[in-house]
């Protein structure tokens, strides 16, 4: 028996070992295809071909154009796409990027790229995505991120701190029940990190419209919206689009947002919110969206007031700061955003006036113990035992599952410049912004349309002694921006408020000078008159008016 016991066991060890010597043949046969993915094998072969792609980057940003794809078709013509069943050798692959795409791709970085939101990048952004995209983790659970959940819930608390939110456990109680003592902590603040503004005012009315619902009896997150009374959502009439999608995303449907007016700042006003609120009855409105900084004017709603009527109401008040929370690390303007810090939820973004690469956003919520209304728990990735255990799993407050590390492009970047340098590249967009007012205003061929109030400028070409429908003048506007975009002289945006086609500066770049301003006034003069002139066959002479 003990020799037929020695046998089996021989011949179990050979067949395992035969088995292994299998499976370790299909991995030779494998480990050319292997060698693409990012491990110790690989490391010296990612060092070399992040060098090579950095040189293409880098003589990229050396060439200094705005932008020289051409016409929309002469782009897609260049960058069509062709898979094919075998790929194709890297050295291809980044000559193409550097022949075809970078060419074709507007360069933020460029003093007159002043279209949009969006910005030139802080080189510390530039290696954070870096150091994203080679750990590659993921924020839904603690165990795909140890470190970076942790840097990540410091960045929040910190944030909440900058809103002057309530973020410490050892708050004051002035009263020894049990009860109370509940209800202050749950007051203590929280967040996430987002994509941007539009899933962080999704997330400000998805906790908004539970809690409405909540106040009602009614538990929407369980049992949905199917016969439930509608709420209102009120925001200006300069609200971002965001708002209205998000209300039909959650199913209350873009109806039930209704738009409040606003004074010539494009700032919401005061009188008609009352006025609207007392019409439908506060226990019908289920939030009130106020906005620091529009995406035209860069209008700011005025919140402090905004703020009073909510709490007076018990209204959730959501403010959208995509673009106005900059101002947090104002020096000069912090001022124009008081009030914020009375909001029920926030939104901040990071890939505008924080000069981070896309995308990098964040939700504030007042009181985190809100989020337990979207709670869901998934024993693979936030157990019960987790929370126990104190293991924070961050896909708890999270739309998103997989997630990436965003937080760390922010934390860098603060790390290195600190809240007074952060601030002085914030404030010298504003600048800029208001120097290029005073060229438009001193143009006798251009009409400015207000005051700058963050970093935007509308206007619009109006040339004197030049009889033009409006129809005629909001044509001869779009074609001036095109002109200058196709022609590699700048990227100027153009938007409609209120009766006119407006040319826009959104001012992002601190390296923006009043001269870059003046060069663009001087390219759209030549380019409109040039438009209206074609006709004749006589060019403009830019002389003529020097």
């Amino acid at each position: 028996m003990a020799h037929r016991h020695t046998c089996m066991t021989v011949s179990k060890k050979t067949y395992n070992n035969n088995r292994i010597s299998h499976f370790n043949r299909d991995a030779r046969q494998t480990g050319e295809d292997t060698l693409h993915l990012l491990n110790e094998q690989t490391s010296e072969q990612y060092l070399t071909h992040i060098h090579k792609t950095g040189a293409i980057i880098k003589q990229w940003l050396n060439d200094n154009n705005v932008y020289s794809g051409g016409t929309p078709q002469q782009v897609q013509a260049a960058n069509s796409v062709n898979i094919q069943s075998q790929g194709r050798d890297i050295e291809a692959i980044l000559a193409d990027i550097q022949d075809k795409f970078l060419p074709s791709s507007v360069s933020t970085a460029h003093r007159r790229c002043l279209a949009h939101l969006h910005p030139p990048t802080l080189v510390i952004g530039q290696i954070a995505e870096m150091i994203i995209a080679a750990t590659n983790q993921s924020m839904d659970s603690w165990n795909q991120s140890p470190a970076a959940t942790y840097i990540e819930k410091d960045l929040i608390e910190w944030l909440c701190q900058l809103c002057h939110f309530e973020t410490s456990d050892d708050v004051q109680i002035y009263t020894q029940t049990d009860a109370d003592a509940d209800n202050q902590a749950r007051r203590k603040a929280g967040g996430v990190f987002t994509s941007g503004g539009t899933q962080s005012n999704l997330m400000g009315l998805l906790l908004a419209r539970n809690k409405f619902y909540a106040a009602k009896g009614i538990d929407v997150h369980k049992d949905g919206m199917l016969g439930q009374p509608r709420g209102i959502i009120f925001c200006s009439d300069q609200a971002h689009f965001s708002i209205e999608k998000n209300a039909a995303l959650l199913g209350l449907g873009i109806r039930c947002v209704e738009k409040v007016g606003t004074d010539a700042s494009g700032a919401m006003l005061i009188s008609h919110l009352q006025q609207k609120i007392e019409e439908v009855g506060a226990d019908n409105v289920m939030a009130v969206i106020a906005t620091a900084g529009t995406t035209d004017l860069g209008a700011i709603d005025p919140l402090a007031d905004i703020a009073k009527i909510c709490r007076e109401q018990k209204i959730w008040l959501h403010v959208d700061a995509a673009w106005g929370g900059a101002l947090l690390l104002s020096q000069r303007y912090r001022h124009l955003i008081d009030g914020i810090q009375v909001a029920d939820s926030i939104t901040l973004d990071f890939h505008k006036h924080f000069f981070l690469p896309i995308s990098c956003g964040a939700f504030l919520l007042r009181d985190q113990q809100d989020f337990e209304s979207i709670r869901h728990h998934s024993e693979y990735l936030n157990s019960s035992d987790d929370e126990k255990d104190n293991i924070p799993n961050l896909v708890t407050y999270s739309l998103q599952t997989t997630r990436r590390f965003d937080a760390l492009k922010l934390w860098m970047a603060l790390d290195l410049l600190g809240t007074d340098d952060y601030g002085a590249l914030i404030d010298a967009c504003l600048r800029t912004a208001r120097q290029a007012a005073e060229l438009i205003e001193d143009h006798v061929d251009f009409v400015l349309v207000h005051q700058p109030i963050i970093s935007s400028v509308l206007f619009y070409f109006k040339p004197q002694n030049t009889a033009l429908s409006d129809q005629q003048l909001s044509q001869l506007n779009r074609q001036i921006a095109q002109d200058l975009l196709i022609n590699n002289i700048a990227n100027v945006a153009t938007t409609q408020y209120e009766q006119h086609l407006c040319l826009k500066f959104t001012i992002l770049n601190p390296n923006t000078q009043a001269c870059d301003i003046n060069t663009i006034i001087e390219q759209m003069t030549i380019a409109g008159f040039n438009r209206l002139q074609n006709y004749e066959g006589q060019p403009y002479d830019a002389t003529k008016n020097a």
